[in-house]
């Protein structure tokens, strides 16, 4: 935008140079009031900081690193190599004066052209969004206490990246919670790697049909539980990498899990097939997957968007029918809830882009507000 603030003031200086000789002092005054509205209009519907503080007890800091699996092969890749997987842990810190804020996306230009390109957004809508500071600190150290820390999971959705839901895992962290995202190489818009490789995305079959969805699903669920693998190595100091402040700090005994929609199924069928997963939510997500079939035995919460509203948008009342029956077989009735007012992408950072998308209908901070009260309740309940 810096471009249209340039010509705003060089075009108002013009103005005022002109204006004297100008008879029709009512063009000017409208000119200058269409010129100060173009100033101004960018910055209220694209505003640059968005993300609210957290209001837990803690500062939060955040660190990336690179997950090899070496037990996996990458089904994706033009050559042979093991499954490479980013991760972004939030955490508990204290000392931030030597450090910077982080940013929302550590390659914001790579994750606009590829967000772009699969999902059909124009990638400039995102610059401010993307490119805006967050309330964590960047390669913070984390807080040393005596009793170490509970870990939670974070999925995202397909055509997402770890970076999504930062309005919730930032919160948590700051509550007392080690929270790790991860990105599922391949299906996240702007993953790199330390060593500059770019995978991209590959190119993925949608459909309503299990037989076709669930197959991401049990890749997903397998790309957790590699992180755990390596997380339970890097707490007790196996493996000889970056992570040393985190051994010790770690507690495996408390691990949970949620997402948002596709990852909120991941987490749904993880939980099924991993018991070291204690607890988990699913947020908006069909449950792909075998987790309804399998059970749950884990207390698992399911947030879905305003069934009154998915109605009148969604006209396949089989799916649906067949979405509530699947969630509450996994949740159990009584922790399946409908937020009220709230859509699909309320569960995540989007309605923090732009006022617009309260034009269409979404009530992002109002929802977080519900969502972060809920997420905490749930995991001081069944973690702590």
């Amino acid at each position: 935008m810096i471009p249209l603030y340039l010509f705003t003031i060089a075009f108002t200086i013009l103005l005022t140079k002109i204006h004297h000789k100008v008879r029709n002092l009512r063009k000017v005054i409208l000119t200058a009031l269409l010129l100060v509205f173009a100033l101004v209009l960018p910055g209220y519907l694209f505003p640059w900081y968005t993300i609210a503080e957290p209001s837990g007890a803690y500062k939060v800091g955040t660190h990336s690193y690179e997950v090899v699996d070496h037990t996996r092969d990458e089904r994706w890749s033009n050559i042979e190599q093991s499954r490479r997987i980013m991760v972004q842990l939030w955490y508990p810190t204290e000392d931030v004066n030597n450090t910077s804020k982080a940013p929302y996306h550590e390659h914001p230009s790579l994750f606009m052209k590829e967000f772009a390109e699969s999902n059909g957004i124009p990638g400039f809508l995102l610059q401010s969004f993307a490119k805006q500071k967050t309330p964590a600190y960047k390669e913070a150290d984390l807080l040393d206490r005596d009793q170490p820390y509970p870990l939670i999971f974070f999925s995202h959705g397909l055509g997402s990246n770890r970076s999504q839901n930062q309005f919730q895992v930032i919160e948590l962290a700051s509550h007392g919670y080690i929270v790790v995202g991860i990105d599922h190489t391949y299906y996240s818009p702007g993953t790199v790697f330390p060593d500059g490789t770019k995978p991209g995305l590959a190119n993925i079959e949608f459909s309503e049909s299990g037989e076709i969805m669930d197959p991401y699903i049990f890749e997903w669920s397998e790309d957790a539980r590699s992180v755990l693998n390596w997380l339970e190595q890097v707490a007790e100091g196996d493996i000889d990498l970056q992570q040393e402040q985190f051994i010790g700090q770690i507690d495996l005994r408390k691990v949970g899990y949620f997402g948002h929609s596709f990852g909120g199924a991941t987490a749904s069928h993880t939980l099924a097939v991993d018991d070291r997963f204690r607890s988990g939510i699913n947020m908006d997500g069909f449950p792909y997957g075998k987790a309804d079939e399998l059970g749950v035995e884990q207390p698992f919460l399911t947030l879905m968007s305003d069934t009154e509203r998915v109605a009148n948008y969604i006209d396949d009342k089989e799916y649906l029918e067949d979405y509530y029956q699947k969630v509450e077989k996994i949740s159990g009735k009584e922790n399946v809830i409908s937020l009220e007012g709230a859509l699909h992408l309320d569960f995540s950072d989007f309605p923090l882009l732009s006022p617009i998308t309260s034009w269409v209908g979404m009530t992002g901070r109002m929802q977080h507000k519900k969502i972060n009260k809920m997420t905490l309740e749930f995991f001081h309940e069944t973690l702590q």
